[in-house]
């Protein structure tokens, strides 16, 4: 198989990302035209296609809930309680909820990748906290069957893209040992976030921030002493996600 995988960037910010695990060479030279429509805006797109060796397979994605708020403090206060049932600390919940809101990049603005934050203490622990941790060769075995699935549960066609790349990340997350998750998106017109994790799964939570905002980003909540192994799995091991 190959991963094929999409950045673009504007002005030196992340704006966009994507990715797939396909089997044919016309299958990447079809989706590579499909991925580089998706930034809204850009001044560069990166495509890097490498061949896979070795496939490990996880039988069922989280399971997905969604829940609507009337306001972000609403939505906020609700995914905390969510991270709570899976043991993480209220003050280090809203540490990453402030850290998301202001730009998790130290020099201001969005990072590539993810926060990855200790679940006790709330320390920021990616060795490169401009960059941060990706979650990279990721897909579903069947992703036509599942995209049918979800349109049958009523998802409108719009969101399905968005969902099926979040849910697929962050149920390897769980497989490679992220405790808990918490995610909004840095496209401006895009308000929905989530909370996933182990017990809890996948629960989609709007608003997690105000329209027009253009900050979002990953945190992982995470333990120090699997570190190494866990960066490992996220960003070298490919997976993909059987069914729902």
């Amino acid at each position: 198989m190959y991963s094929l995988r999409m950045r673009a960037e504007k002005e030196g910010m992340h704006v966009s990302g994507a990715e797939r695990l396909v089997e044919t060479i016309q299958e990447v030279q079809k989706l590579t035209r499909e991925l580089i429509k998706r930034p809204k805006a850009f001044d560069k797109i990166v495509i890097t296609l490498e061949k896979v060796e070795k496939i490990e397979t996880v039988p069922k994605a989280l399971t997905i809930y969604s829940y609507d708020f009337k306001c972000v403090e609403d939505a906020h206060n609700f995914a905390v309680e969510k991270l709570k049932e899976e043991g993480i600390k209220e003050e280090v919940a809203r540490l990453a909820l402030e850290l998301l809101k202001n730009g998790p990049n130290p020099k201001g603005g969005n990072m590539r990748g993810a926060v990855l934050m200790d679940v006790e203490t709330g320390e920021r622990l990616e060795p490169d906290k401009e960059r941060g941790i990706r979650t990279v060769r990721v897909d579903w075995k069947n992703r036509r069957s599942i995209e049918q699935r979800l349109k049958e549960r009523g998802i409108k066609r719009y969101y399905i893209n968005r969902l099926l790349d979040a849910l697929a990340l962050a149920t390897k997350n769980v497989y490679c040992g992220v405790i808990s998750e918490l995610c909004w998106s840095d496209d401006p017109d895009y308000t929905t976030g989530y909370v996933a994790g182990k017990n809890i799964g996948y629960i989609r939570i709007k608003p997690m921030k105000e329209y027009g905002v253009p900050l979002g980003g990953r945190v992982y909540f995470v333990r120090k002493d699997n570190l190494h192994q866990l960066i490992e799995c996220l960003e070298k091991r490919s997976v993909l996600v059987e069914g729902l």
